[in-house]
């Protein structure tokens, strides 16, 4: 199973706090910086730059090993595209709690 074929992926991005009119990116055109720090045990937090700002993504996975699974592996596609993320595949393991 790939991450695009779990539900509501990929999470909506938010706006930057600080760039009022700025304007957000599809999934191809932002790319990932940064994963992390989870304060929510199902939670993938990620960072997404476009155009110059950055943007926030949640994940909600359906459990804390899931989550952990998926972390572990954007950690390894720092600097491709969120839509790019969508490919990466998630262990039959990391499914079950």
């Amino acid at each position: 199973m790939k991450l695009r074929d779990l539900p509501n992926w990929p999470p909506s991005p938010s706006r930057p706090h600080l760039a009022g009119t700025c304007k957000l990116p599809m999934p191809d055109q932002a790319v990932l910086k940064s994963v992390g720090p989870r304060c929510v045990s199902s939670r993938v937090v990620f960072t997404g730059e476009f155009e110059g700002n950055q943007h926030t993504y949640d994940y909600e996975a359906k459990h804390a090993k899931l989550a952990e699974h998926i972390e572990t592996q954007l950690h390894k596609h720092i600097g491709k595209s969120v839509m790019h993320l969508g490919d990466i595949e998630i262990d039959k393991d990391a499914l079950t709690e």
